[in-house]
């Protein structure tokens, strides 16, 4: 669950705004949902700093860092309270940044960690790719992953890509496959995902992802959406469902999240 609501916050709390230029991005979300039978509520924020200002101009305003190709440190914050008496919130914390050269070399790296009372998980993750075209990317990473001296590796490609369409429309693309290793087994994970741009201004996307590690397996479908009523001010939300299988045990999640952001 940690990871589900993390990954869908990240991606509420990095999009925004329209065609002014901007450099600085602060945004807030809000969640909730059940885990198993045990419901939650939560919070985050996020900001991004950008070292140039954004071209906004160059196709739909939530893809504008990416096809600018621009750098920028990160940090979001979530908080997940479930509803059961005496439950540790679930804090999660995230720093990183991403960094493009001249010659179009892509440098990410993130750390994060999540404090769910007696339990705490580090995650450190470093990325190099390239763009393959103006506006189409790919990115190697390496995760690694220490949840109560439990380790954990991932190596994983991503691509990400928008194509501009007629009429002003637009659609993107994301498409990643990993290796997972932990001290006790291996597995894979796979997640692809769409969103159609109807104009600059406009998005609704789905995506999907499969894992099987050992005995565990899960996948996830998610349906996003994001809209900007004026050229500094998004509005965004999420809906996503959940199931995972443990020793012949099913668990199955769902939430929402809404999200706003402005970008000056």
């Amino acid at each position: 669950m940690k990871k589900t609501l993390l990954a869908s916050a990240i991606a509420i709390l990095a999009t925004s705004h329209a065609y002014a230029d901007y450099q600085f991005e602060l945004g807030a979300v809000y969640a909730q949902g059940e885990a198993g039978n045990t419901d939650y509520d939560g919070f985050g924020i996020g900001g991004e700093f950008h070292f140039d200002k954004v071209d906004t101009s160059k196709g739909p305003l939530a893809e504008a860092s990416f096809l600018d190709k621009s750098s920028f440190v990160n940090f979001s914050f979530l908080s997940i309270e479930p509803d059961v008496k005496n439950a540790d919130e679930i804090e999660t914390t995230d720093i990183g940044g991403r960094f493009v050269t001249a010659t179009n070399l892509i440098i990410e790296a993130n750390w994060t960690t999540a404090d769910a009372g007696n339990s705490d998980t580090d995650t450190i993750r470093v990325g190099v790719g390239t763009y393959l075209s103006d506006n189409t990317d790919v990115v190697v990473s390496y995760t690694t992953e220490d949840d109560n001296n439990a380790d954990v590796d991932y190596l994983d490609v991503t691509f990400h890509g928008v194509n501009p369409l007629s009429q002003g429309a637009s659609v993107a693309f994301d498409v990643s496959a990993g290796y997972i290793d932990t001290d006790t087994d291996s597995g894979y994970q796979i997640s692809v995902g769409g969103t159609y741009y109807f104009n600059k201004m406009f998005g609704l996307g789905v995506s999907a992802g499969i894992t099987d590690v050992g005995d565990t397996s899960s996948d996830t479908v998610s349906v996003d959406a994001s809209f900007f009523p004026s050229e500094q001010f998004e509005l965004s939300a999420s809906i996503f469902d959940s199931s995972t299988e443990f020793n012949n045990t099913d668990i199955d999640s769902d939430g929402i999240m809404f999200g706003a952001a402005v970008r000056f």
